[in-house]
């Protein structure tokens, strides 16, 4: 699985600056993490293109991730010329608040997560017109702008994962109202602080799983599970299966890890398809096919380590000659 960052921004109210930049992504666990923060302007292409060369050179180039974001001209740009080749996708929340102002309608608002959220194509299309026939044709013209494969699931090219948006307040929770009045320096204390927290509390959290599989990974596995019984499995290949329950039918092949469905490649979880044609194999047989992302040990090697940097001095900090506030000479007198 290609790891899946969430780039975004908070606007600061009362600081000398417009918002804190920053980047985020999903633990083993399934829950958001921040692995950089800056300080810049909202909508400015040099603050979003030091930002994501700064990662960059954090990450190393031998990295290859992909990337979500929030739908800014600045974010494209910066993410194109940094990571040209990186699979960018827009976040669905944004897009689904959108909707929701454009047709005034939860019930349109809802229809659109669901095509944003089907695994194969098949089902996109279905779901695709279901929302189209909801809606008057103009008040969702400028979703056609918008290119699905930035933000349906089932058209995600190249990149495997299963994020469609990252709640950036629950990663930022610290960020509070009375934080907003403090000065720079402190607000970059509190939100370094802040993550160092964060990985104290998972180091210990880690440490007391005892299963092969972190408490999300094993959530979903159990009720794939369970989903998996009524199939019947029938084997057209020495690696090939068909799945089938009622009128539906999924090709499974299991040592590329990959069912028509589409589940299995972007959660890194077997689908029920899949686990129903590894019905000869034990539970345990079958969570070592589950990517080695999603197990405990590799979460506890994860925030075992120092893994925060510290801040340097204000001295060294790097600040942007475009953003460098030139103060007039002394007068003589």
């Amino acid at each position: 699985m290609i790891p899946t960052i969430f780039v975004g921004h908070v606007p600061l109210i009362g600081a000398n600056i417009t918002a804190i930049h920053v980047a985020l992504a999903l633990d083993g666990n399934h829950e958001p993490l921040i692995i950089a923060f800056a300080l810049g302007n909202i909508n400015c292409d040099e603050a979003w293109i030091w930002f994501m060369t700064r990662l960059k050179e954090c990450l190393g180039d031998t990295i290859e991730v992909g990337f979500i974001s929030h739908m800014s001209d600045s974010i494209d740009y910066a993410i194109q010329g940094v990571y040209p080749d990186s699979y960018h996708g827009y976040c669905c929340k944004n897009i689904a608040d959108k909707v929701r102002a454009s047709t005034g309608s939860t019930v349109v608002e809802q229809l659109f997560w669901k095509t944003c959220k089907t695994y194969s194509v098949y089902e996109f299309y279905v779901c695709l017109n279901k929302l189209t026939n909801e809606v008057n044709g103009n008040d969702l013209r400028w979703l056609e702008n918008i290119a699905i494969t930035k933000w349906a699931r089932a058209f995600f090219p190249k990149v495997c994962f299963n994020v469609k948006y990252i709640n950036i307040a629950i990663g930022l929770n610290w960020l509070t109202t009375n934080t907003h009045e403090l000065p720079i320096t402190s607000i970059i204390e509190v939100v370094h602080q802040s993550i160092q927290t964060v990985y104290g509390y998972r180091a210990a959290f880690g440490e007391g799983m005892h299963g092969h599989l972190t408490p999300y990974a094993q959530h979903v596995f159990e009720r794939r599970m369970n989903e998996s019984n009524g199939y019947e499995v029938t084997q057209i290949g020495s690696d090939k299966f068909e799945v089938s329950l009622n009128l539906t039918i999924e090709t499974v092949q299991v040592e590329r890890g990959i069912c028509t469905c589409g589940k299995w490649e972007k959660c890194g979880i077997p689908c029920e398809h899949g686990i129903a044609s590894l019905r000869r194999l034990t539970i345990e047989e079958i969570q070592q096919l589950i990517n080695y992302k999603l197990t405990s040990a590799v979460y506890r090697n994860a925030f075992q380590a120092e893994a925060v940097n510290p801040i340097p001095i204000l001295l060294h900090w790097e600040i942007l000659v475009e953003n460098m506030a030139v103060l007039p000479p002394f007068a003589r007198y």
